[in-house]
């Protein structure tokens, strides 16, 4: 009897034990496709991981390549203006300093992209700022060549009309200019007698006619002669005074002689003292008027 009730005993407890493993079993099967589950899960998101990476890195790659190529171009802009080159420059730096960033996750790249869009704004902005500057300088410059040439005309209109009005007053001038003509020299003794006898000589008589010029304005003229002895010496009057001629040179004369001219044809003599001057030769008079020689004739004293 306690052989059957230990028996009986027995096979429950196996028939126990085989119900636990089978359980243990079970478990572990679960257990072994939950972790495969979750191994295959683990997977999925870590590839998942790596191409969202792999995108990320593709998008960081492009967003600096399209910096980069903003910075060169915000270098390229070529202008004048101080102030748009030097705003221009500051823009390089901040692309500068945000290629610096490491761009490793979608909200720095989101940074990335939008701090591209408004540098894209602001050299779109410059590049039309510096294109209306440059249309500008463009016509100011066009201005200022028209207004060059311009002025280079005038001048040169100024310049011709200058010359022909100092051509016209040489013409003036030289029109109102007096002219003499048949000037004779004659030696007079005391009694006032012609000789041409150096020691009967006391002075000499310069005599010339004054042409009529009408363009000549009427009035006082003072006319001056210089006698060139034969030694090419001056006979000099007795002050030794001078008068100047049209370049200015100062010239000693012998005498002179104020007349009252009315534009038509006078006759003129001048009175020189002998002083002891005279010598036997060929001589040479020359008369002058507002500085210019109007006539020269030569004579001869024994």
């Amino acid at each position: 009897m306690e052989d059957n009730t230990h028996n009986v005993s027995v096979n429950e407890r196996l028939k126990s034990n085989k119900g636990i493993l089978i359980l243990l079993v079970i478990v572990v099967l679960v257990l072994g496709a939950g972790v495969g589950v979750m191994f295959s899960k683990l997977k999925d998101q870590q590839k998942q991981s790596a191409e969202v990476q792999g995108i990320l890195e593709q998008q960081k790659q492009t967003l600096e390549d399209d910096l980069t190529d903003l910075q060169d171009q915000f270098g390229a802009l070529q202008t004048d203006n101080d102030s748009l080159q030097h705003l221009a420059s500051e823009q390089q730096v901040k692309i500068t300093k945000l290629l610096a960033v490491q761009a490793d996750n979608l909200y720095k790249i989101k940074i990335y992209q939008k701090e591209l869009s408004t540098l894209r704004e602001v050299l779109k902005s410059y590049i039309v700022q510096i294109d209306s500057l440059n249309t500008r300088n463009q016509a100011l410059t066009a201005e200022k060549q028209e207004l060059t040439r311009t002025l280079s005309q005038e001048r040169a209109q100024s310049a011709r009309l200058t010359e022909d009005k100092e051509k016209l007053a040489s013409t003036v001038q030289k029109a109102q200019v007096l002219s003499v003509a048949d000037i004779v020299v004659q030696g007079l003794s005391n009694r006032s007698s012609e000789t041409q006898r150096v020691r009967r000589i006391e002075k000499l008589r310069t005599c010339f006619t004054v042409r009529e010029n009408p363009v000549t304005e009427a009035g006082e003229k003072l006319f001056y002669i210089v006698i060139v002895k034969p030694d090419k010496k001056v006979l000099p009057n007795k002050s030794g005074d001078t008068f100047s001629v049209q370049d200015g040179a100062a010239v000693v004369y012998t005498d002179k002689r104020t007349i009252e001219y009315e534009n038509r044809d006078i006759e003129v003599c001048i009175f020189s003292d002998n002083n002891n001057q005279l010598t036997a030769g060929n001589y040479e008079v020359n008369v002058y008027c507002d500085g210019y020689l109007l006539g020269t004739a030569k004579f001869e004293l024994k």
